[in-house]
């Protein structure tokens, strides 16, 4: 998953947090996105700046904006044996911004990851996803 990034010029942290976010939102879209057995499409176009990792999904999938649901209750989460709920969290938190559109029976999401220099060390504390409230 991770192979196309492994050349980039881009901090180890920032291509998990572009690889994690492609994973996710591809996997919401999928097991969300679509209750038929019709064939669909989803176009992911990553563009890199100078600042930043740009993700953008399209696809045709039912209407969901990630950006409006809520920020899941961890504790709950924690102790429930239900798999899953922290995915659109992590990919808001590892994102610098998140911008979600309705265009024409297509969703449109785009994430701004940050673009990491090679010797950052920041990292997202576990902690961290606990304590804070978006």
């Amino acid at each position: 998953m991770f192979d196309w990034l492994a050349n980039l010029p881009l901090s180890s942290r920032a291509k998990y947090a572009a690889g994690l976010a492609v994973e996710e939102m591809a996997t919401n879209i999928v097991k969300y996105g679509y209750d038929d057995d019709n064939e669909h499409l989803i176009h992911v176009t990553i563009d890199i700046t100078r600042d930043h990792i740009i993700i953008e999904f399209v696809d045709d999938g039912h209407a969901f904006d990630p950006t409006k649901q809520p920020a899941p209750d961890i504790e709950k989460l924690v102790h429930s044996q239900k798999a899953g709920g922290l995915g659109i969290e992590l990919v808001r938190r590892i994102s610098e911004k998140m911008m979600y559109q309705r265009d024409d029976n297509l969703n449109r999401l785009t994430l701004h990851i940050r673009r990491l220099e090679p010797d950052d060390t920041q990292y997202i504390k576990l902690s961290q996803l606990a304590q804070e409230t978006p």
